[in-house]
């Protein structure tokens, strides 16, 4: 049997899920890291950056941290009344080459997830309001879009435009009814002259059921100008900014209360000293020179 192919670990005290995985491996769509590659530069904090608040919440480690750091996320916005609620996961690489992240494509982030989904399950389901049984469903092999569903609780896993139709009536029509509705990693990209969520009413209709949903936990990894960054929001605190050190760990460089947008990184970035995108073309030229001759030398 496949990874897969298992059921999933039963909640206890509940009815077990049980999830018939056969994913096909077609790639992923999105692509999270806990290994940030590494690259040699000398981050230096600027005067403005020792005056920043420590941040509200510091970037978990591994997937078990992360779990745990969603599920507390989920339950404050919850117990404030937010009923519709968005999740970015920061997945572990798991069998990763050289090449690809992802060789094994869907299925092996859907691998990846699995056992971080049910975690937080778990945990919500210990709240009294929210126990009950979940049935868990396919709604898209070729995408690996999952769904746990419930009279209380609904999430739904790599959720797509071609399934938002079976979100909506999951979740039901009043956002204020009492069910929580999840969606965890969604693989569209808003704000797009070309939506994903096609034109006209179908446009409409997706967005106002979207609009709803509050990003109550988001850990993202970008790279940006060659700069490696860790983007944090964790329900009700501000978004964070952390940059990754070239030696391992991060540093915390900036919070505000929106979504930092691209181009609001980029500028935050120019702006730390000793940063690749504080850096001319020529010196970040070098630096990717030093940083390729030094992976080379590692893994000979």
């Amino acid at each position: 049997m496949h990874a897969l192919d298992r059921p999933v670990r039963p909640i206890p005290n509940y009815k077990a899920l049980h999830t018939p995985c056969a994913f096909l491996g077609h790639p992923p769509r999105t692509i999270c890291r806990f290994s940030p590659r590494k690259r040699h530069s000398t981050v230096q904090s600027t005067q403005a950056d020792t005056e920043l608040e420590q941040p509200t919440h510091r970037i978990p480690q591994d997937a078990d941290s992360v779990a745990q750091q969603a599920l507390a996320a989920c339950q404050r916005a919850f117990k404030a009344g937010v009923r519709r609620q968005q999740l970015e996961l920061l997945l572990p690489l798991i069998g990763a080459t050289d090449i690809d992240d992802w060789p094994g494509g869907v299925r092996q982030q859907f691998k990846a997830v699995l056992p971080m989904v049910e975690s937080i399950l778990q945990g919500l389901k210990g709240m009294p309001e929210l126990q009950g049984p979940l049935q868990a469903r396919i709604w898209d092999q070729g995408d690996a879009v999952g769904a746990w569903l419930g009279e209380k609780l609904i999430a739904v896993v790599f959720p797509t435009p071609e399934t938002l139709p079976q979100a909506t009536q999951a979740a039901g029509v009043d956002a204020a009814e009492g069910k929580l509705a999840l969606l965890i990693n969604p693989q569209w990209q808003p704000g797009q002259v070309i939506s994903d969520f096609g034109f006209g009413a179908k446009r409409r209709d997706c967005e106002k059921f979207l609009g709803a949903f509050q990003d109550v936990y988001y850990l993202r990894q970008q790279r940006i100008s060659g700069d490696e960054i860790l983007v944090l929001r964790s329900y009700p605190n501000p978004w964070q900014v952390h940059l990754v050190k070239a030696r391992g760990g991060d540093e915390f460089i900036h919070s505000q209360e929106t979504k930092p947008s691209y181009r609001e990184l980029e500028a935050i970035l120019k702006g730390i000293h000793g940063s690749s995108s504080s850096q001319t073309w020529a010196q970040r030229l070098r630096s990717e020179f030093a940083f390729n001759k030094d992976s080379l030398n590692r893994k000979n």
